[in-house]
């Protein structure tokens, strides 16, 4: 009877076991498909509301530009500048990486140069350019995004 209730107790403790593995993958899962619809919907779609829906509204937002606002508001106002230069935008995600309460992704961006960007006007070009962004989330929120991207490429593509 001993030997039954160790067994049992062992059994049990795999089970547990099984069962955080499995909360743990899904909590991955839904990490991933949070920052899938960060780059379908906003970047893809410009659908700015969906920033509010996606991020804490404390969320951390570090961009490799200087004199914008922090969060949420501070990734509206780059790509207001972005959309506007680059209507056609689109980003395809090359790679999306998940450990823990953090989702790596990389993308590259497409799009024709049809506005103002950065003191250069129009030139009609088809351009591209790569970011790399890591993001934190909590309770399926945004809570901290760094992002990083090819700008000197960019500007390259722009000025030749």
């Amino acid at each position: 009877m001993q030997s039954w209730r160790i067994e049992r107790h062992g059994q049990r403790n795999a089970n547990i076991k099984e069962l955080s593995m499995v909360s743990e993958a899904r909590t991955l899962e839904a990490n991933k498909i949070v920052t899938g619809r960060f780059m379908e919907e906003f970047k893809n779609q410009h659908n700015f509301a969906v920033i509010d829906e996606l991020f804490s509204p404390r969320a951390s937002v570090h961009l490799p530009a200087e004199g914008l606002p922090d969060g949420p508001e501070g990734q509206k106002a780059i790509a207001r500048g972005i959309f506007a230069a680059f209507p056609d935008v689109r980003v395809t995600v090359d790679n999306v990486v998940a450990e823990g309460n953090f989702v790596a992704e990389r993308h590259t961006a497409r799009a024709t140069h049809k506005g103002e960007f950065m003191g250069v006007a129009a030139t009609g070009k088809a351009i591209s350019w790569t970011e790399n962004h890591l993001y934190r989330l909590e309770n399926g929120k945004i809570c901290e995004l760094w992002s990083e991207w090819s700008f000197q490429k960019l500007m390259d593509q722009l000025a030749n």
